[in-house]
């Protein structure tokens, strides 16, 4: 499995999560790192899930505020994972941790979920999978 943080992420924690995870079989990856920075979310995600991509986690959690690109993700196939309004006053240390915290329900989250799914990452300290909410595009019915 292929999972690729957008470039809201910052390639520390990407590598964070890379020592972490023992799972040969995940490949964990960087836009800022494979594409640069500035690489419009339509090109860098259609391109990675022609490369076998699976899954994606953004650092940015005002998706909804202009969902022009929600579409473009859907229509990529990759599952992706957003964070709510919770998370940007984390900064890097606590936007880590909670990364860190929650990967094991992450990659479940994606590989359990259907081509395109986006889910909404809880800024809680649980355990609990379901805690997920699916986010929906309020334009799609």
């Amino acid at each position: 499995m292929k999972i690729k943080f957008d470039e809201n992420i910052s390639p520390h924690i990407v590598q964070a999560i890379r020592c972490l995870e023992t799972d040969k079989s995940i490949a964990i990856e960087s836009v800022l790192e494979d594409y640069g920075a500035g690489t419009s979310d339509p090109d860098w995600m259609f391109r990675f899930k022609d490369e076998g991509g699976s899954g994606m986690i953004s650092g940015d959690h005002r998706i909804l505020q202009d969902p022009v690109n929600l579409v473009a993700y859907t229509e990529s196939g990759l599952v992706s994972i957003w964070p709510d309004s919770a998370w940007q006053p984390l900064k890097r240390f606590g936007q880590a941790a909670l990364l860190a915290r929650w990967w094991p329900c992450i990659k479940e989250r994606i590989a359990s979920s259907t081509k395109g799914q986006r889910w909404r990452l809880p800024t809680l300290w649980t355990a609990e999978v379901n805690k997920f909410k699916e986010l929906r595009d309020p334009r799609v019915g």
